[in-house]
């Protein structure tokens, strides 16, 4: 299966591919950096408890250390922007959520791990970059530099229970959000809500994460015109018809307490089968299915998200791994990225593992990573449902610039704010939209 992410090749793509053809073709010094210990932090996601278990490999390979840190997503991005801003030197290498890159870009808080591209410490073949997925190589890019190694491509897909959908009548998925709402409505019962999705508001991780596919899917945007006008249009019909659609699956339809639901609460409630739907990344299947607590493996399907007058606009992010600029050891820190995102070792991790968000193309199309993860019980291809899902997916889900994160706590808590009847959808928006201009005024953004 050849996945191909619908956004035109960059200058800084053709700048890579050159660079990699200069690469050397003599054998690397594996062990120039023999008692080395490199540090890495990042979230606790399906990639990195994979390679944990590849670390004995890698040392014996290099005899070079590497100490992992995970914490959650949010714990991690705070701990990780915190330690660059200082200078600290704590951590090696840090992992890093697409929508956050340009604020360590601009801040110089990275090395650029084209720099090592080309050198003797790459080997083109290990580092293949034609093999990524075009999309997950421009996520780890900022104006035009490749400053870290994709390792995970996110975007949502629906989840269901198939015999719920026929004992309501149902014969498929829905397509539209007007749709989602009637089919929530046939499949709620009294002991088992409709749908679970993400409520808690902090960062790019929470209810923004699913909010926007409503809003891009309606039509409405979140700047006038990203990036030449920053002036943030939320308190447009099209969010607010958004957010009415977000609220009433919330309040109508979900568990109770599920305003303060992170993606773990989701799993868990698709995987115990306590849902009839979730909303929720497609790299999650492999939790929600696995065999050991899944309550609904073998009555699964799975689908694009439904959409708007827009058409469907799931969630996408790229995570990468990263070469922190304050690092005693960057040269090691690079060969280290190249071994861990290499295509033999996403294809071990994704069998010693529930990994499968790989960004390239030939784990894809690997027969062990297929037979592993190509569920399919009657209600439609799971890697089928995923590769749509990433091609439909804009690119720029999240607006790569720097003052992002800031932008998205302050959607965040304006979602929050109407699922708790805080605030009617309108005045949360209008409120958001308030405090937004003046967070980008500070920033420089507009005037």
């Amino acid at each position: 299966m050849k996945l191909q992410k619908m956004l035109s090749s960059t200058a800084a793509a053709a700048l890579l591919a050159g660079s990699v053809a200069t690469a050397t073709a003599q054998e690397r010094d594996m062990r120039q950096f023999e008692g080395t210990t490199l540090d890495l932090l990042y979230a606790e996601i399906s990639f990195i408890p994979g390679l944990k278990q590849l670390l004995p490999e890698f040392e014996e390979l290099t005899g070079i250390t590497v100490n992992i840190e995970t914490q959650s997503e949010g714990a991690a991005r705070q701990k990780a922007q915190v330690e660059s801003a200082t200078g600290s030197g704590a951590f090696d290498i840090v992992g890093i959520q697409s929508g956050n890159l340009p604020l360590y870009a601009q801040n110089g808080w990275l090395v650029p791990v084209e720099n090592y591209f080309g050198t003797e410490l790459s080997d083109a073949k290990t580092l293949d970059l034609d093999d990524f997925i075009p999309s997950t190589l421009d996520s780890m890019s900022f104006d035009d530099t490749q400053y870290c190694l994709p390792f995970f491509a996110a975007t949502v897909i629906l989840y269901y229970q198939i015999d719920k959908f026929k004992e309501a009548g149902i014969t498929e998925p829905p397509k539209t959000f007007e749709e989602l709402l009637e089919v929530a409505a046939k499949v709620q019962s009294e002991g088992t809500p409709a749908i679970a999705l993400r409520g808690s508001p902090p960062s790019t991780a929470g209810n923004i994460w699913i909010y926007n596919l409503f809003l891009y899917g309606e039509g409405g945007k979140i700047f006038a015109d990203f990036p030449d006008d920053m002036n943030p249009v939320l308190n447009s019909p099209e969010a607010e018809k958004a957010l009415e659609t977000f609220v009433t699956l919330k309040r109508d339809f979900a568990p109770e307490g599920s305003v303060n639901f992170v993606f773990d609460d989701v799993v868990t409630a698709m995987q115990q089968g306590n849902v009839v739907m979730a909303i929720e990344g497609a790299p999650l299947a492999g939790r929600i299915l696995d065999p050991a607590q899944s309550k609904v493996a073998g009555n699964l399907g799975f689908a694009v998200v439904p959409g708007g007058p827009a058409g469907p606009k799931p969630s996408f992010a790229g995570h990468g791994l990263c070469i922190a600029a304050a690092s005693d050891n960057p040269e090691a820190a690079y060969m280290f990225l190249e071994w861990a995102t290499s295509a033999e070792n996403m294809v071990k991790i994704s069998q010693n593992s529930t990994y499968l968000a790989t960004p390239r193309n030939s784990v894809w199309e690997n027969e062990a990573f297929k037979d592993k993860y190509n569920f399919d019980y009657g209600g439609g291809s799971f890697l089928e449902a995923y590769q749509k899902s990433l091609d439909a997916a804009p690119a720029d889900y999240y607006p790569p610039f720097a003052a992002w994160g800031l932008v998205s706590d302050r959607m965040g808590l304006a979602v929050q704010s109407a699922e708790i009847g805080q605030s009617t959808p309108a005045e949360a928006l209008a409120a958001a939209e308030a405090d937004i201009k003046e967070i980008l005024e500070d920033e420089g953004y507009i005037k």
